[in-house]
Parts: structure tokens; C-alpha cells; sequence
């Protein structure tokens, strides 16, 4: 069969609204396989200007455009180009090219490829989908991204690139995907069934190819006892590893570098774990804070068989510890002669997949053609997979998320229904992957989880992790945020109305409950799934009604604040609850209120009708039976929880209560939180440990560890500060522009503007700028954007891509101004020449009216200084150090808040940082005192 004739398309557009932005250039190729038979190349006059930032990402100025013909003018000519022998349109993230394009009038009524969405199927384990880092990673030629026929040209070289990929699929992976998508309107159906048809005709790949994979874990160390006699690290065996002349510095060679803190570090985590103390450590960058406590949790766990669990916030730090630091530390021990220890992730079950529910929901229904694909995506990656953890996955959508739940390990999940992996006769793994992930915890020395896990197996009565008694918390800055979040009851309404949406005749699980209940013909038992079906779209009815009133009345009453452009959290405090307005909601939610404790009752009793069946007894029913109690179990949860909000000011509990509305969406969520969590945390986790080690390179304040003591509980716990290596005074450089303006005064986000431009400037891009606000970040973007242009420095802005994203483009670019508020004040890393200025337009103090804040507050003699200054230094002092990394690094730090140096308590913001050079200066000054500090 001759080779399908395709054209791969692209867009460079005016913004990404195709209802109110132009199309300004089209490139488009016609393709066979890898071969290019024809090109189309042309810009387009928008008839409009084109942004400047737009200019600035594809080069494309509005004076080039304004002689171009318009879209009308060469619409038949591309029509043409699409003849009536092209197969379909490939496209990366086709629906934005080809939205633009129907909404100007052209269609060319062929099918549309996404090669976006085929890579995400095709080559799992990805980190990024972008057009141009595909297309670095397979080897294929790109130069010109952002121009439409350099990536026209790239998009069809990736689609033969994947054409061969899925032809090298297993035929059971293809046999699955082609009979799932017989029923739906797949896009891609026809190119799985001719790789199907391929490998039927004998050129599928060999068993060896099959097996190709990670092998699975299979073989457990035993499980560490829980008790023991307990064996001494002694100080001097640490010494012996990180001392000039010890293990590191052979292992590292000519890098090796002696840091005197990180061996201080090491003796006293050891000390902890020795003697069964509890420490908080400030490790400063550049300590070599993980080695420091990883290397002596792991000779003390290998030497006492005990399990050491090491909490971390963030997945960076999981991946340096995974894939960097404890491979490091295991070598150093084998080194020594002594045991490796075995080490272990494990995540929440939600982040696991189990195969029989994915078994039972794709047999279930027909699937849709959304549904398939994520299928396919599926099934692809468990040819690869070694954890089944859904993070190698990308899923792209809300509905993929959202169907991921019914794919995932849950508490219906055991060893006897699900089983221990395993692989069928194709090759392919089987069985639940977080009963397997827990089984390696089990016979971890060193278990790493994240601060979430580790807090929702506290509240689940520590069922959820193997017992252990020594644990190290890293990033314990962020502890309390977790804790609260974790602890937090939370109800979204649309999330609410699509769990009992699950229970209608339409729905994959209320139709197998109709189907299995005809086919056992119980008469009795399909009355009952029945009379719920109804009584479902019933409550959903009902609650959608009162879900449109809560948002009304809260528009009404908070309507100066529900004007504003982004999502609020709006207190349920007696102030509110005081309206008449909010009386009036309270007697409409009475009513709904028992409809859906009636429904959940209602559905408790189809529990019941199902256990006197004995649907629990084999499968298909095992697994609807368990599902429907489960969902049972969290209407009736959900009802009470609704109720304590909405009703409540102020639980028992000391609860704060709370609505949050989005801007963007209809979206409703209700929530509720502890004031306070720092006893949960001391009598949780540190007095249930025998050791406990907090750590973070920011827990001090002016007033040292009290202000983190505090939040954490952490009364009774040693403290320790190891100091950062690094030479700030001779490095950083603190300037203070004298003339700003106060920031509740006209000028001041004009002379914030006018400082970045001037420093921008002076360190010829490289620079970071932190913003506490939204719309002051997106108010300077628009101010500077064309002044910076003229000196040829791109303006990147959070809000604009992910944070990988941006910081990717940031280092492409070089001479770059970048943007970002809350998640850039830390966790970025820009060594060396990547980052010489760094700005910070305001102090970060938090938002006052925050209903958690406020409530932390209220009951404070002193709230300010007890509470809101010394969370706003510890926030300082991580954007701070966003500027040096390394030794050798060499920066400027701006600070454009005048209350720093106005204002009394701006001293507990300079006395928090480390001793650098400091110097005051006017805005004029600023360029110059860059330029001479960077050299």
C-alpha cells in the first residue's frame, strides 16, 4: 500500500484567543513518510499591531506583516495546497492551529492529527511534550521554533518518528487500543489499525523486544524489625567519610571540596539518632545539607536494621535524593565494606495504578474518544513501567485527572483481589503497583515520601506507611502549610455533583450496577439501583440550584472583592454570617441538606441489599460492591462536612471556615482548617519518634528559632544553625534605592519599572524580579516590555507557561528579564552567570484578610510582630536566596520596598540575611552600582 500523503501545519498568532486574536504567519509541508514533497511559507497581515512580546518570541515585527497579504487572500491557495489526496492535517496542539482557522472561515474537512497528543501516547517518561524539546530529544533537525515552517516541517518529522514508534508497539498493546476505539471517533484509530495490520502480517516485534522493559522489583530484603538493641555511629566513622582525605573526597576527586558545616551537620544528626534526641537544623546553602543527614541515617540504619523515613515538600528534592545523593551515599558505604542500604519512594495509592480497576472500567462502558486515548497512553507506558506511579504520565486534561481516580489503587484494593505484580501472557504487568510500592517500604532502610504522605498517615492512624520511629523532615519550613492543608476538610461542589453523578443509569458505574443486577435477575436489587439512579439527577438538581445561590449572595454581599480579576477565599466568619442575605441561604440549604443525607442513607441501604446478595463474593460484583460502598461511606461523610460549614462559624474543632470561587470557572469549593496545627505535629510525629530531625535552609527569624518552635511545636527541641560557606560580603551585593516611593504612594510602581529597567540593563538581562501580587506583575511586564526590548532583553512573566517552562526559555534566551511571584521566592536554581540581578518589588507580608491568616492572628496580643513580620522575613530570606548557589557566584539584590529601611521593623528583614555589602543609593545611581559590582 502506498505511503499516505500527509500536511503538517503551524501558526504564529497574535495571542492565544482565536475569537479576538489574528494569525500572522502559515507554514505548512506536505509529507510521505520522511519525505517532504512541498512547502507553503507566508505571512499574514493581521491588520492590527502585533504585541510586542509576541515580536519578541518569533521575531516577527508588525512592519514585516503590514505589506502581507491578508488571511482572506490566501485562503484558496492554501485550501489548494490541502488537496483531496491529503489523509488528514497534523498539527502539535492542533486544536490551537486549527481553532484559529475555523474561527477565520477555513475548514478543510479532514481529520486532524495531534502529534502533542500521540507523543504523550507514544514515549511515556517524557519530562516535556514542547514541539522543540521533542524534537531535541529524537535527534531531529530545529532551529527556528516560533517560526510557522521551521516548526511545520519539525511537526512532520516527529509524526514519522512516532509513525515508526507505534509500528514497533507489541501487537497485545495494539490488539487492546484498536477493539477499545471500534465505537468511538478516535482520530488515531486508523493509524493503530494499520500498525495492527502490520504486525499481523508478520512483522511485529520479537519476545525479546517485548521484554525490553525495567524489570520489576521482585525480590524483597526482609522486612526490618521493629525493635532491636541499638548500635552507636560513632562521630569519627562520619569523619572518616567527609574529612579531607576520607571516602568523599576520593570518591569525588579534583570536585571535592571540604565544607566544615556539613561535618558538623553530620555529627550531630548521628548524635540525634545515637541518643534518640529530636534536632532542628538551619543548614545555609551551600552546607551540603542532604549528604549531611542522609549519609548518617544511613550508617545507623544499616548498622540497627531500623528504618529511617525522610520527608521532603518538594519532587526536585525527591529526585535529588533518588537519583543523585542516595546512589552517592550507597556507593560510599559498599566503599567501606559495608551493607548498602536499601532504599525506597513511596507516594499516596491515588498516585498508583491497579490493573484490575483499569480492567473493569475499560470493559465496563464503550469508551469515548478521549478515553481511549488516555487507554492507549496507558497501556504504552506498562510496557515501560517499573512503579506504575502516575507521575511518568502526562495527563493533559481535567477529564483524564478526574478518570484517573477510577483507575487507581484505592481501599478496595488488596493482595487478594488485585494480586502481587505480576505480568500476563502478553508481557504485560498486572496487579495493584501501590501494594508493590509498599512492599518495598517495608524493607527500605531509608524511605522517602513527601510531606503530604507523611501527614495523611498520621490522620489515617499511621496505617498508611511501614512503622517507623526515626524520621528527618526536610524542607520544615514548609511543615506547617502541609500539615494544614492535609488536615483541611475541604468539598468542591462540581467534584460533589460528579460523585453521585456516578451513580446514573449513564454513568459507567450506575450501568454495570443495572447490568449486573438484570443478569442475576434480581428484581428486588434492580428496584433499588433504580430508584437511586433517579434519585440521583434529583440531588443533583437540587444542589446545583443552591450551588448558583451561594455564589449570587456571596457576589452580593462581597462584591467590591468579587469584582477583583482572580479567585478569592472569602471567610465564613460571623461578620458574614450576620447578613440577612446569609439567613436567608441557611433556610435554603435546610432542605438540600436532608435531600442528600436521605441519598446517602438511601444509598447506605443499596449497600446493604448488595452485602444480603453477595455481590462481595466473586467478581464482576466484588468490585461494584466495593466501589458503591465506598461511595456510600463518602456521601455520608460529605453531608456532615457540608453541614459543620455551612452552619458553623467556628467548630469544636476550631475549625476556620472558608468559600473559594474562582475567577475563571463556576467552581464552588467550601473548606474548613485548624487554626493551629503545631500540636498535631509534636504529639504526631516528634513525640512518637524516638528521633526526629527537622531541617530547612530557612526556620530563623529575628528572634531565631522561636517564631518556627511555635508554628511547629517544636518547644522542647534542640536547635542548631550551620551557616552557609559562602562569602555573601565579598559576592552579594544589597542595594537600597533611597528615592523609591512608599508602596501605598502614586509613584512607587512607576519607580519600580523604571529600577528594572535601569538594572536589567546594567547586568544585560539575567535577571529575576519577585513580585508578592498578580497584577503588579502583570502591570510592569506591560511597562517594560518595549523599553527592554530596544536593548534586545525578552521580558518573561509567570502566568504566561509552567515555571519549567519559563525558567527553560530564561536560560535559551541569556539576555532575559524574568518575572514570578510566590512559587519563584524559592525552589529556583540559576547558578553562575544565569542569574546576576535579583529584584524584589515588595516585602512579603501576607495577604491580612486571608481567612486562615486572619484567624492565626486574631487571638495574638501582638499579631504583627509575633505572627505576620516574622513569616514575611523567613519568606524574604528564601527570595533572597535565590541569587547565590554556588561558591563562585557573583550578584546583586535590589530590594523596592522603601519600608525596609523606613520603617522600624525593616530591621528584622537586614538582620535576617547573611553579612553582605550593603549600599544606598538613589534610582539613578542603580545602573552604575550594578555595573561596577558585576564587573
Amino acid at each position: 500500500m502506498a505511503e499516505r500523503i500527509y500536511v503538517a501545519l503551524d501558526l504564529e498568532t497574535t495571542g492565544l484567543d482565536a475569537n479576538r486574536d489574528a494569525i500572522i504567519e502559515i507554514g505548512a509541508v506536505r509529507f510521505q513518510g520522511d519525505r517532504i514533497s512541498d512547502r507553503f511559507a507566508t505571512l499574514i497581515n493581521p491588520q492590527r499591531p502585533i504585541p510586542l512580546h509576541i515580536q519578541q518570541l518569533t521575531g516577527i515585527r508588525t512592519s514585516e506583516v503590514v505589506t502581507a497579504p491578508t488571511l482572506a487572500e490566501i485562503a484558496p491557495e492554501l485550501l489548494a495546497f490541502v488537496g483531496s489526496d491529503v489523509t488528514a492535517i497534523v498539527a502539535h496542539n492542533a486544536s490551537f492551529d486549527l481553532g484559529f482557522l475555523r474561527a477565520a472561515g477555513l475548514h478543510f474537512h479532514r481529520p486532524a492529527l495531534d502529534t502533542f497528543e500521540l507523543a504523550t501516547i507514544l514515549l511515556p517518561l517524557r519530562a516535556s511534550y514542547n514541539l522543540g524539546e521533542l524534537c531535541r530529544q529524537l535527534e531531529i533537525p530545529f532551529d527556528g521554533a516560533h517560526r510557522a515552517a521551521a516548526d511545520a516541517e519539525a511537526t512532520a518529522l516527529l509524526f514519522a518518528q512516532l509513525s515508526n514508534r507505534l509500528r514497533e508497539l507489541p501487537r497485545a498493546v495494539l490488539e487492546l487500543i484498536v477493539a477499545n476505539s471500534q465505537e468511538s471517533e478516535w482520530p488515531f484509530r486508523l493509524l493503530f489499525e494499520e500498525a495492527l495490520e502490520a504486525a499481523n502480517s508478520g512483522r511485529a516485534p520479537t519476545q525479546s523486544q517485548l521484554r525490553q522493559r525495567p524489570a520489576l522489583q521482585s525480590a524483597f530484603p526482609p522486612a526490618l524489625p521493629a525493635e532491636g538493641v541499638l548500635q552507636v555511629v560513632p562521630p569519627e566513622q562520619v569523619d572518616a567519610f567527609l574529612g579531607a582525605g576520607g571516602l568523599l573526597a576520593l570518591q569525588m576527586g579534583d570536585t571535592f571540596e571540604q565544607r566544615p558545616g556539613q561535618g558538623r551537620m553530620a555529627r550531630q544528626v548521628a548524635q540525634s539518632l545515637n541518643q534518640g534526641d529530636h534536632l532542628l537544623v538551619e543548614a545555609g546553602t551551600g552546607t551540603g545539607k542532604t549528604l549531611a543527614y542522609l549519609l548518617p541515617a544511613a550508617l545507623w540504619s544499616v548498622a540497627n536494621q531500623q528504618r529511617v523515613v525522610i520527608a521532603t515538600n518538594t519532587i526536585a528534592l525527591q529526585d535529588q535524593l533518588l537519583h543523585k545523593d542516595i546512589p552517592q551515599v550507597q556507593a560510599l558505604l559498599e566503599e567501606a565494606g559495608l551493607p548498602r542500604p536499601f532504599a525506597a519512594l513511596l507516594k499516596g495509592r491515588t498516585n498508583y495504578l491497579c490493573t484490575r480497576r483499569l480492567h473493569t472500567w475499560r470493559t465496563s462502558h464503550s469508551l469515548t474518544a478521549s478515553e481511549v486515548s488516555l487507554l492507549a497512553k496507558i497501556l504504552v507506558w506498562l510496557t515501560v513501567t517499573a512503579t506504575g506511579d502516575v507521575s511518568e504520565l502526562l495527563l493533559a486534561t481535567p477529564a483524564e485527572r478526574e478518570t484517573w481516580l477510577q483507575l487507581c489503587s484505592d481501599s478496595t484494593c488488596s493482595l487478594v483481589r488485585c494480586g502481587a505484580i505480576g505480568h500476563d501472557e502478553h508481557g504485560l504487568p498486572t496487579g495493584d503497583f501501590f501494594l508493590h510500592a509498599r512492599r518495598q517500604a517495608e524493607a527500605a532502610h531509608l524511605l522517602v515520601v513527601n510531606h503530604a504522605l507523611l501527614l495523611t498517615d498520621l490522620g489515617a492512624g499511621y496505617q498508611l506507611l511501614p512503622p517507623y520511629n526515626h524520621l528527618i523532615v526536610d524542607e520544615a519550613h514548609h511543615l506547617e502549610e502541609v500539615t494544614t492543608e492535609q488536615l483541611t476538610q475541604r468539598v468542591d461542589w462540581r467534584w460533589l455533583q460528579a460523585l453521585i453523578h456516578r451513580l446514573s443509569s449513564t454513568q459507567p458505574l450506575g450501568s454495570a450496577l443495572a447490568g449486573e443486577a438484570w443478569r442475576r435477575q434480581s428484581s428486588v436489587v434492580t428496584a433499588a439501583i433504580n430508584r437511586v439512579a433517579e434519585r440521583a439527577a434529583v440531588v443533583r438538581r437540587e444542589l446545583n440550584n443552591f450551588g448558583a445561590s451561594l455564589r449570587t449572595i456571596l457576589g452580593t454581599i462581597e462584591r467590591p472583592r468579587m469584582q477583583a480579576s482572580y479567585s478569592q477565599r472569602l471567610a465564613l466568619d460571623s461578620r458574614l454570617r450576620s447578613q440577612p442575605l446569609w439567613s436567608e441561604l441557611e433556610v435554603a440549604w435546610e432542605p438540600v441538606s436532608t435531600m442528600l443525607r436521605a441519598f446517602a442513607s438511601q444509598v447506605e441501604g443499596l449497600v446493604g441489599l448488595l452485602d444480603q446478595a453477595q455481590w462481595w463474593q466473586s467478581e464482576p460484583t466484588a468490585t461494584l460492591f466495593q466501589e458503591v460502598r465506598t461511595l456510600a461511606d463518602e456521601l455520608g461523610a460529605l453531608a456532615l462536612q457540608l453541614d459543620t460549614l455551612l452552619f458553623e462559624p467556628y467548630g469544636p474543632d476550631g475549625l476556620v471556615k472558608w468559600v473559594e470561587l474562582s475567577d475563571s470557572t463556576e467552581s464552588i469549593t467550601l473548606a474548613g482548617a485548624p487554626i493551629h496545627v503545631n500540636t498535631v505535629i509534636a504529639e504526631g510525629l516528634v513525640q512518637r519518634c524516638r528521633s526526629a530531625i527537622f531541617t530547612s535552609a530557612t526556620l530563623r527569624t529575628g528572634t531565631g528559632f522561636d517564631f518556627m518552635r511555635e508554628r511547629l511545636g517544636l518547644w522542647e527541641v534542640a536547635t542548631v544553625t550551620v551557616e552557609s560557606p559562602f562569602d555573601y560580603e565579598a559576592n552579594a551585593l544589597l542595594l537600597l534605592p533611597t528615592d523609591v516611593p512608599a508602596p501605598n504612594q502614586p509613584q512607587y510602581q512607576q519607580a519600580v519599572e523604571q529600577a528594572i529597567i535601569t538594572a536589567a540593563a546594567a547586568a544585560q538581562g539575567r535577571t529575576l524580579v519577585l513580585f508578592t501580587s498578580h497584577a503588579q506583575l502583570r502591570a510592569t511586564a506591560e511597562a517594560i516590555r518595549a523599553p527592554l526590548d530596544e536593548l534586545n532583553i525578552t521580558v518573561l512573566q509567570h502566568g504566561s507557561g509552567s515555571r519549567t517552562r519559563l525558567l527553560r526559555e530564561y536560560r535559551t534566551a541569556g539576555r532575559a528579564v524574568l518575572l514570578g511571584t510566590r512559587s519563584f521566592w524559592e525552589g529556583v536554581d540559576l547558578p553562575g552567570d544565569e542569574l546576576t540581578c535579583l529584584l524584589i518589588a515588595r516585602l512579603p507580608f501576607a495577604v491580612p484578610d486571608d481567612p486562615l491568616v486572619a484567624a492565626r492572628t486574631a487571638g495574638l496580643e501582638d499579631a504583627f510582630n509575633d505572627y505576620t513580620l516574622p513569616d514575611a522575613v523567613l519568606r524574604f530570606r528564601q527570595g533572597f536566596g535565590r541569587l547565590i548557589r554556588r561558591a563562585s557566584d557573583r550578584g546583586v539584590v535590589g530590594v523596592l520596598d522603601s519600608r525596609i529601611w523606613q520603617r522600624s521593623y525593616g530591621r528584622a528583614f537586614l538582620d535576617a540575611l547573611p553579612p553582605c555589602t550593603v549600599r544606598r543609593s538613589t534610582l539613578a545611581q542603580l545602573g552604575e552600582e550594578v555595573r561596577t559590582w558585576l564587573g
